[in-house]
């Protein structure tokens, strides 16, 4: 009987860690797309969920090259402003805000 306690206390414990993880990201999205919303940064992509697709490649580049627009094509690098580049980093990964490590 102990050991259904202790599992089922161990599984909540996990279950909370999650929910609260996940509140986090969604709040840093919800804050790069209203940041890209107030200045027009993001105006060429047609939905939330491009923007945020196009956001996440930039972190992505940045983690693993240090150049946000390492990983992109000759179409993508032309259509992606600075402001956007400059939005990502600091809304969805402003650890890469001092540089690849």
């Amino acid at each position: 009987m102990v050991r259904i306690a202790r599992a089922a206390g161990i599984s909540i414990a996990a279950l909370g860690l999650q929910l609260g993880a996940a509140g986090t990201a969604s709040a840093d999205e919800r804050s790069y797309l209203d940041q890209l919303n107030e200045t027009g940064a993001g105006n060429y992509y047609t939905s939330s969920a491009n923007r945020l697709a196009i956001g996440r490649q930039i972190c992505d580049n940045i983690k693993l090259d240090g150049d946000p627009r390492a990983g992109f094509n000759s179409w993508t690098n032309v259509t992606v402003p600075q402001q956007l580049i400059e939005t990502a980093q600091h809304e969805l990964c402003p650890d890469t805000l001092e540089g690849p490590k």
